[in-house]
Parts: C-alpha cells; structure tokens; sequence
C-alpha cells in the first residue's frame, strides 16, 4: 500500500491572519467584527504513483477555538497566534450589517494554496442593475481596471443614497417637514430619474399647502415615470402609478382654485388609468364644489359606468340634484346609492366606510321625502340610518320630528330619547321632548304640573343653547310652572 503523507505534523503550527476591509465607497470600515472560528484541517491525501504524486485532499471535521477582534481606523485587521487549519471566517459592520462569511485556510506563507490574508473591497462587488432587466456588461466575469472603477463609482453613488433615504425617514419620524423636503431635494440631485423621489416631494409639498410646487413636483414626476415605466412588465400597475401621480396633481390644481387645469389632470389620469373609476369620481366631486352641475353630473355617470358597484357617485349625485332643486331625482340618486352602499357593506374590506355612506345617504334621503310631506315614506328611511348612521343622533332625531308632524307622540318621544342617549348635547331633541311633556300637563290643587323629565328637558335645552331658536319660548315654559294657574272656577255663595 502506497505511504499516505499528511501536510501538517503532529505539534501544532502557527501562523497571522489579517487583511483589510472597505465599504461600499471604498473607504475603510472601522470597527468591523472579524470572526475566525476553527472547523477542521485538511488531509491532503498523497499518494506516490508512478510518474509524480497524487493528491486528494479532504477537510478532517475538528472542533477549535474562535478568535475575534475589530478593524482598525484603516479597516485593518490582524490576528496572530492562528493555529494551522481550516476557518469559518465572518465580517459583521459596525451597524451589524452582513460583510462576509465563507471558508480560509490558514497555513505556511510559502505555500500559495493558502489564504492568510483577506481583503474584502465591497465598492468593488457588483450589486446588479438599478431597474429589473436592465442589461449591463458589469455583470460576472473577470473585470477590468476601468470596469471595476465604475463599479466602485455605482456602488459609492448607491450607498449616498442610502444614507439619504435613512435621512429622509428619520426626519419624518421628527415630523420635521422642511428637513425632509429638504432631504429629498438632494435625493433628486444624485438621482433624476426616480420617479417615487419626485412623488414624495410633491406628496410633502401639498400637506404644507405649497401647492404649487407640488404641481410642479408631480409633473416631473409623470414625465420620469413614464420614461422610467415605459418597458415594464406589468402594464396596469405602471399605468397605475402614473395614474396616481396624475391624480395627485390634479388635487394640487384644485387646492389652488385652478379648476380648468385641475379638470385637464383628472381627464388625463382617467385616459391612463387602466381602471379609471377614481379620476372621474374626483373629478366629479370638485367640479361639483365649484358650481359647475352640468360637468359634474357627466363626470359622475362616467364614474359609474366604469364601476357599477360603486355609491359614492350616487352619494355626489344626490347632493347635486339636492342643491339644484331636483328633489325626485335627488331621492332615485340616493335610492341608487343606498342599494349599492348595502352590497359594499357586506365585504369586510368596505364594511366601515359603505355602512357611514349608508346612514348619510339613507338620511339625506329621508330629509328629501320629508320637504316633500311624504312623512310615512320618511319614516323606514330615518329608522334604517340611525342604524347604520356613524352619527345617529341626527336621524334619531328625524324619526323624533316625523313622528311629532304626524301627531304620533309616543313614538317621537322615544325617538327623541334615542337621540339624547346617542348626544346628550342635542338641544333640539330635548326642545320636542319637553313639548311633548308639557303638552301632557295637568292643572292639580292651583298648579299645573308636567310628567316627570319635562323640567330637566327645558333646563337640557337652556344649558346647551341659551341663545337657540326655541330658547324664548322654552322660558316661557318655565315660568309657566314656577307660577299659580288661575282658574274661573269659584265655589257658589252659601
């Protein structure tokens, strides 16, 4: 059997590890953590065959110590003392980022096999493209002098970013708003064709009412989307965001009292939106605002002709025909809505928002039939919003009057007592309730003496509106028990 010769001898060999360490803009990376934790030696496996010697080598599994220390000022690092073998060695940065992990082997200087010397250059790893599916010619293979220059150029570029992006974030945990425009001011500098950069800047611009250096903002934001967006491989999110930045840009207009320019950006984001929906329900809702009917009621058809299932361009349509004295068509809009309202309830995602939309639609609509003396039509419609009303006291207090109108006195009183326990401040429905208990008053031994709560209700209304519509004639009530009731009844002379 050919004689197997091992590398090592028995008695331990020493040797000195070191290297040195440079971030992602090749400065030195002070205060790294160098780990070297010893697994095993190798046996190279030699064998005398005719002709030479035949090696094969295999790592022998052993357990050792660990040794650490930290990079210098200078990124550097040196351990001595280093037991001959095999190393796990890692790198963590001082921030305890991930720098390096993988396998040395520490042995004799003169032997090239070995690896006691470690320098890791991250400025000089390449990251991998900017955008997905952007090609480069920086991707593997062996680099030139002028192809790892760039890379270094890219990554030190990167890394500015970074700290910046960092910046950005911690100045808007501070809620120090100039600090983060100002931030995002140099982002865009360093990167022009960031499209998000331009999207925050306009986006923190509108919050502080610099209206109109977010409509600037969000321009160059759509124009670098666009570009940026042109190739991508999904189509309806690019179109999305574009959409987006659009639509936030009209919103800028509209702010402004620039109602042309804002209609202008709603019907541009309603052309690119795959789904368009949104552009014309806002676009519907301002023109709205400023008085123009004719434009917002088309805009709001065309809202839902792009989503049916929709209520909220019932909601805005309502209102519109309200306004314009069109209560019928102001009630079917509403019905409309209320039947598309009570679908989105169902879904768990919309539950909230579509039951608030419920309850204003449904008493509004009840407010309609009620100008239109059709009470008992009134009447289901208060009741099914204070159900689902996000203030019920207000269509509690609907259903208290109807029923006061139509001379149903127990049913307002308990209505109105529904309203109370819902606000406890409403000063009208005290006011009907106490009408309705000084109304059951009885004249008794020279007094005219009221239910129990009437005198609570009168004292309810004064406190929480001294001054209201109802406050002459609620002192009146007052002072009405606080005097003797004169009767023309006398007992006849004996």
């Amino acid at each position: 059997m050919p004689a197997l010769l091992l590398i090592f001898a028995l008695s331990p060999l020493f040797a000195t590890v070191s290297g040195q360490v440079l971030d992602r803009e090749g400065h030195p990376l002070t205060g790294a953590t160098v780990t070297y934790k010893y697994i095993g030696v190798v046996d190279k496996r030699s064998h005398i065959i005719p002709g030479g010697l035949y090696e094969d080598p295999k790592m022998v599994e052993r357990g050792g110590r660990t040794v650490t220390t930290k990079t210098n000022k200078k990124g550097a690092f040196a351990i001595t003392g280093m037991e001959y073998g095999v190393y796990e060695v890692k790198i963590i940065g001082p921030d305890g980022a991930h720098v390096y992990s993988g396998q040395k082997v520490v042995g004799d200087p003169a032997d090239q096999n070995v690896q006691n010397v470690l320098n890791v250059d991250l400025s000089a790893i390449y990251r991998g493209p900017a955008e997905p599916g952007e090609a480069t010619s920086l991707a593997g293979g062996k680099k030139t002098r002028e192809q790892l220059e760039l890379i270094r150029q890219e990554n030190a570029h990167a890394e500015k970013i970074n700290r910046l992006i960092v910046r950005y974030h911690a100045e808007l945990d501070l809620q120090d708003w100039p600090g983060a425009i100002g931030v995002l001011k140099e982002l865009i500098a360093l990167d022009t064709e960031r499209w998000e950069f331009y999207q925050n800047l306009g986006t923190l611009q509108a919050n502080q009412a610099m209206y109109e250096d977010a409509v600037r903002s969000y321009a160059r934001a759509v124009a670098a989307a666009r570009k940026t967006l042109a190739n991508a491989t999904d189509t309806d999110r690019a179109l999305t965001a574009i959409g987006d930045l659009l639509l936030a840009q009209a919103d800028a207009y509209e702010r402004l009292g620039k109602a042309d320019e804002a209609a202008t950006a709603y019907d541009q984001a309603a052309v690119t939106y795959p789904h368009p929906f949104m552009a014309h329900y806002r676009a519907c809702n301002m023109l709205a605002n400023g008085g123009r009917a004719d434009e917002a009621i088309e805009e709001c058809h065309r809202a839902i002709g792009d989503d049916p299932a929709r209520w909220e361009p019932y909601q805005l349509l309502g209102g519109i025909f309200a306004a314009a004295n069109k209560p019928n068509d102001a009630v079917e809009a509403y019905a409309m809505g209320v039947a598309a309202a009570r679908k989105a309830a169902d879904a768990p995602a919309e539950a909230v928002r579509a039951r608030v939309g419920l309850g204003q639609m449904l008493n509004a609509e009840g407010n309609l039939l009620v100008q239109q003396k059709k009470y008992e039509e009134a009447l289901p419609v208060f009741a099914e919003a204070a159900g689902s009303s996000a203030y019920p006291a207000m269509p509690y207090f609907n259903l208290c009057a109807t029923n006061y109108n139509l001379k149903r006195l127990p049913d307002a009183l308990a209505a109105c007592d529904q309203a109370i326990a819902s606000d406890p401040r409403m000063a009208d429905a005290y006011y009907i309730k106490a009408v309705i208990l000084f109304g059951q008053g009885e004249v008794e031994k020279g007094k005219f003496v009221v239910p129990p709560g009437t005198t609570e209700a009168l004292n309810k209304y004064l406190e929480f509106d001294s001054t209201g519509t109802h406050a002459a004639a609620v002192r009146e009530m007052i002072n009405q028990l606080n005097q003797p009731v004169k009767t023309t009844y006398s007992s006849p002379r004996k």
